[in-house]
């Protein structure tokens, strides 16, 4: 027997799985590893666990940048890197451990010598799969 929803209906649930969706960031919405991104993003600083001034372009001045990850439903201990990019040209490569759990939160920084242009930082998994990116610009 095939259930069929009535318009109604169907627009009552399509709203709720909207609504549901509307407050997780893209990258919570799929799992592409051992944990979903939470977060990736660039900023001033960070403070407190958690990141000041998001932003994607950083003014010319800028001493140092800091790449946020807020890892979740993690379902073991693993290995990641966070490789910086200027220009196309690898500059830093940092590993990080992430702890098996709902939610890690970790950082790494780059001070960009004065290096203006356009930057970016690929989330990679021990097998070098890239999990996530962000870019912003030096002014």
């Amino acid at each position: 027997m095939k259930t069929v929803l009535s318009p109604a209906r169907r627009g009552v649930v399509l709203g709720a799985v909207l609504l549901l969706l509307a407050g997780l960031p893209m990258a919570a919405m799929s799992q592409s590893g051992p944990f979903s991104v939470g977060r990736l993003v660039v900023c001033e600083n960070v403070q407190n666990r958690a990141p000041v001034n998001v932003t994607d372009v950083f003014p010319a001045g800028t001493e140092k940048v800091f790449c946020f990850l807020e890892a979740r439903d993690i379902q073991e201990a693993t290995e990641v890197n966070m490789v910086w990019y200027h220009e196309e040209q690898e500059v830093a490569r940092v590993p990080l451990s992430i702890g098996q759990g709902l939610r890690w939160r970790t950082y790494t920084s780059k001070k960009t010598m004065g290096q203006k242009g356009n930057w970016k930082v690929y989330l990679l998994d021990s097998a070098d799969n890239t999990l996530a990116s962000v870019q912003f610009v030096l002014e």
